[in-house]
């Protein structure tokens, strides 16, 4: 037997018994069919031979912003559901586009209606970050839906679109029907992490820490603030001293300063209702694991869960998994027993 299917094993038997100690099978059920299917270390995939295919659909939808296009997973078997709808922030590239739809389906055969919306200039490449209206809509035709359960409507955002769904679940069009919303590896206060990406440190317990930030994160970032209406803060990729990409930020003109506001959960602490599952790598090198402790401090009497932990590289589940990984395998499953407990 293959190291790969070892391990596997390992992890079924440890997932079977946790089922065998425990009374609520159902939704430990659904947490071992969603890992195995997940992570792709792990050979034995069941949820595919065991659930029906749910029907999908591809919706289109006018906003504010722009037109909307997504992806609608609807469970096969009948009754209201639970919904759940995905955040992604940026562009997605192509050959991550069908990890996100494999995401949204294994969700649908658990048993969740879920849509994965994106503006459509962004699904033909355009580098821009989505918009909080996007994710607004979005619940909004979900609520539409006789599939769907309208008081049980939650976000699993990931990376920036974490930041954004957050925002989005904050605004009055929606707050007070927001169910819950999946924190992954998002940023807590935009101005703060571009800070962290320009000058490749972050704060953590009072001292100044290098990070290994990805270039890609920093060309991206730097790709959208050099426009006409971002040139100010476009400046601060052009030194990594802390003291002056500070100065640069705090001089912001109040356009630019207003325009970023509509990507930080920061802004919107008192309007933010819904309850919150934070989840993030301490090894990330997209962004910065302190901004989710900072997010769970800010919004603490929202927070149901927190979990920093080392099994991913950013919101991917690639890492090797071994022996080692067994009790942050044993950490994350706690985590996702109560996220599915709640959705």
């Amino acid at each position: 037997m293959g190291k790969l299917k070892k391990i596997g094993l390992v992890l079924l038997v440890f997932l079977l018994v946790v089922i065998v100690l425990n009374r609520q099978v159902s939704t430990h059920l659904k947490i071992i069919l969603f890992i195995t299917e997940q992570f792709p270390q792990i050979p034995l995939k069941p949820l595919g031979l065991i659930t029906p295919s749910p029907i999908h659909q591809q919706i289109k939808l006018e906003t504010e912003s722009g037109k909307v296009i997504g992806d609608l997973f609807i469970p096969s078997s009948p009754g209201s559901k639970s919904a759940v709808i995905v955040a992604m922030g940026v562009r997605t590239q192509e050959k991550d586009k069908p990890l996100i739809l494999k995401f949204s389906q294994s969700m649908a055969r658990l048993g969740y209606v879920t849509f994965w919306p994106r503006l459509e200039v962004l699904d033909k490449g355009q580098s821009l970050p989505e918009e909080p209206t996007t994710f607004v809509a979005s619940f909004k035709y979900l609520e539409s839906l006789k599939e769907v359960n309208k008081e049980r409507i939650s976000y699993a955002g990931f990376s920036v679109g974490s930041s954004t769904a957050l925002v989005a679940a904050a605004d009055p069009a929606v707050a007070d029907q927001v169910h819950a919303l999946v924190f992954f590896g998002g940023q807590y206060n935009i101005f703060e992490y571009l800070e962290n990406l320009a000058s490749k440190s972050y704060e953590a317990d009072g001292q100044r820490v290098e990070w290994q930030v990805a270039d890609d994160a920093r060309n991206h970032a730097k790709g959208l603030l050099e426009t006409k209406e971002a040139t100010h803060t476009a400046r601060i990729f052009s030194t990594k001293e802390t003291g002056e990409i500070k100065k640069i930020l705090s001089q912001m003109p109040e356009e630019e300063k207003a325009k970023l506001k509509r990507y930080s959960p920061q802004t919107v602490e008192d309007q933010f209702k819904a309850r919150l599952f934070i989840l993030h790598d301490k090894s990330d090198v997209y962004v910065p694991f302190t901004q989710s402790i900072k997010l769970n401090q800010a919004f603490q009497d929202q927070v149901e869960e927190l979990m920093i932990t080392d099994l991913f590289e950013h919101v991917q589940p690639n890492r090797p998994l071994g022996f080692l990984n067994i009790k942050e395998m044993s950490k994350l499953y706690g985590f996702l027993y109560q996220v599915f407990n709640f959705l």
